[in-house]
């Protein structure tokens, strides 16, 4: 099958799956989000040998739930801040199953957790606030804004794939992804502001341009998601993060720019709320 084909149904069936869960409501947003989280931190600790001991898989999978759950509780309204406190005791955890592993090497092998914590399972928990978006016209579960970004992303994605196969010469980032590069970078970057543009007259945020931002942002930040986990593979060998999704590779390879841009995100409605 022809790879552009493979992408796109791919594509299609991947959005089907988020956006659905979105509209399904809490449940099927925690659901499939936590599971597409616990999917990427597997994929992530395995690009390393160091992060497939069982012990070690168990230890992070157990900790980006908690947090997820403690996340999804507070901004849902669930229980109050002071259960975030329990948050403080993930390292400890972290550091203890270690002994357990009867294998050599801690130091990294404790770091490649707490890697694939903060880069995999802190964004993607990250996600309940825009759920629950405090700086949203509306109160309560509320998936539209979530769906916006996502689909700002993929408008990014899947512009500069177009733009850049037949039109890209010039490289964005030779030394860690060849086939990024300007022209496909500038074309995603055009229609994304488009997109962005109508999201504002369909999805309401506080204030009129809070589209246009968030459209830049994803532009931004959308990028050097990307890049940040090319480097990651080319650093350890590997092409794809896993085969889960055909003509993408992981869901990793899938959410990459994700994990930059729902943090950007997260802080700017903090900060115009």
């Amino acid at each position: 099958m022809n790879n552009f084909i493979k992408r796109t149904l791919t594509g299609c069936i991947f959005g089907l799956v988020i956006y659905g869960s979105l509209i399904a409501g809490r449940i099927g947003f925690v659901l499939v989000y936590s599971l597409l989280m616990v999917i990427a931190l597997l994929e992530f600790l395995s690009l390393d040998e160091t992060g497939t001991t069982r012990v070690r898989k168990i230890t992070a999978v157990v900790a980006s739930l908690i947090l997820f759950g403690l996340l999804h509780g507070y901004a849902s309204g669930m229980f109050e801040s002071g259960w975030l406190s329990l948050l403080v005791l993930l390292p400890p955890l972290v550091l203890v199953s270690e002994l357990y592993t009867g294998k050599g090497r801690p130091f990294k092998k404790v770091a490649t957790v707490f890697l694939g914590l903060v880069y995999v399972a802190l964004p993607l928990s990250l996600l309940n606030f825009l759920v629950y978006p405090a700086a949203s016209v509306y109160q309560g579960y509320y998936p539209w804004l979530l769906a916006g970004v996502l689909a700002l992303i993929m408008v990014n994605d899947t512009a500069a794939y177009l733009f850049g196969v037949p039109f890209g010469r010039n490289r964005l980032f030779a030394s860690v992804s060849p086939k990024k590069s300007w022209e496909g970078t500038i074309g995603g970057g055009a229609l994304t502001i488009a997109a962005a543009w109508l999201m504002g007259r369909l999805v309401p945020l506080p204030d009129a341009s809070g589209w246009l931002y968030a459209g830049m942002i994803v532009i931004v930040f959308g990028i050097y998601g990307d890049l940040v986990e090319s480097m990651i593979k080319r650093e350890l060998g590997v092409k794809d993060s896993g085969t889960i999704l055909p003509g993408h590779g992981g869901v990793l390879d899938r959410i990459d720019a994700w994990l930059l841009v729902v943090p950007a995100i997260y802080v700017y409605l903090i900060l115009i709320n």
